[in-house]
């Protein structure tokens, strides 16, 4: 009897904490970024459970990573917002405009700039998910007007 126990312990156990936490695959996309001066963060579910997000991302927590410069960011106020759920297999994307990024201000317009883009996904989900996907690619952006 206690062996039978045991084996069903175990198949339970299995079960429960075999089953596959949230996944959260990020893209980012600079599509936009010269036209419009946008950046497209895209947050796709690719695991097995609803996932509550924030609805909105703050461009504060974009950043322009020129060298090894990377601002300390605190958000008393405004990033944690109203949230939203999306279901596996399910795309939520966050427009995120540069010119409302910390580094943006300090860029000369008409001048052409190579940086990386930083995101800081701390408050993108309060849920204990697996995050991969962005790739850290270098960007050339020209700083214009979009207004």
């Amino acid at each position: 009897m206690k062996q039978i126990l045991f084996i069903l312990f175990m198949l339970c156990s299995s079960f429960f904490f075999g089953q596959k936490k949230c996944t959260l695959k990020l893209e980012a996309s600079t599509a936009n970024l010269q036209s419009k001066g946008v950046v497209e963060l895209t947050v796709t579910n690719v695991g097995n459970k609803k996932i509550k997000i924030n609805k909105t991302f703050s461009p504060y927590r974009m950043q322009l990573k020129m060298g090894n410069y990377i601002a300390d960011v605190d958000c008393f106020k405004d990033c944690i917002k109203k949230t939203t759920k999306i279901k596996p297999g399910q795309t939520y994307t966050y427009p995120i405009p540069i010119k409302e990024t910390i580094q943006y201000p300090k860029l000369i317009t008409g001048r052409t700039y190579q940086f990386h883009l930083f995101f800081d996904l701390i408050d993108l989900t309060n849920e204990d998910c697996n995050i991969y996907g962005l790739k850290d690619e270098e960007i050339t952006y020209t700083k214009v007007n979009h207004d």
